[in-house]
């Protein structure tokens, strides 16, 4: 079974605000421990997802009202930059579970949650020696 994820949304109409978004998911990850996907656009069913983080205001996209309020109606997990940030860093490793200087990894729109690099690397030796399914 696939670990829950949390959907990122915000404003995605420029690189910049992109850019910024997916900075933003490293903080969702970081601190909730638990991966974050980068929402672009409003074609996610947000049911799919552990719950929703709004990285602007609510009115500061239609991303954030549509999906924040489809969210809500769901009787779903959603919060805003402002409560996200009140959660500490999680420094726990979602590989090897030991605390230490771990941080997420970005694998294509979704931010891990918290690994060591040393675990990251283990990880990649082992699947392209074939040992993973």
């Amino acid at each position: 079974m696939a670990q829950p994820t949390l959907l990122v949304v915000g404003n995605t109409s420029t690189p910049a605000a992109l850019a910024d978004l997916t900075a933003f998911g490293f903080d969702c990850a970081d601190r909730l421990g638990l991966p974050a996907r980068i929402a672009v656009g409003r074609d996610y069913d947000v049911t799919q997802f552990a719950g929703v983080v709004l990285a602007d205001s609510w009115l500061d996209s239609v991303s954030s009202v549509v999906l924040g309020i489809e969210a809500q109606e769901a009787d779903m997990f959603v919060i805003d930059a402002d409560a996200l940030y009140t959660f500490p860093i999680d420094e726990r490793c979602g590989h090897c579970f030991e605390d230490g200087d771990a941080a997420p990894v970005l694998v294509g729109d979704t931010w891990t949650t918290s690994v060591h690099a040393s675990c990251v690397a283990e990880g990649a030796r082992v699947q392209a020696l074939g040992l993973t399914a």
